[in-house]
């Protein structure tokens, strides 16, 4: 995966946060965090095995 295609992955998953967080007045942060923490756990560990960073 390459880091753009990485920062751009990292982009689409804060937008859907903001995106449910706007559609959902019910939603909590912690449930908001566990779903963010779902989304990006994978992204995280493809970019530490690749030795890149998904913010630079």
């Amino acid at each position: 995966m390459e880091r753009m295609d990485i920062q751009e992955e990292f982009k689409q998953i804060l937008e859907y946060a903001i995106q449910r967080g706007n559609e959902n007045e019910q939603i909590t942060v912690k449930e908001l965090v566990s779903e963010l923490a779902t989304h990006l756990k994978p992204l995280v560990e493809k970019t530490n095995a690749k030795g890149l960073s998904a913010t630079r």
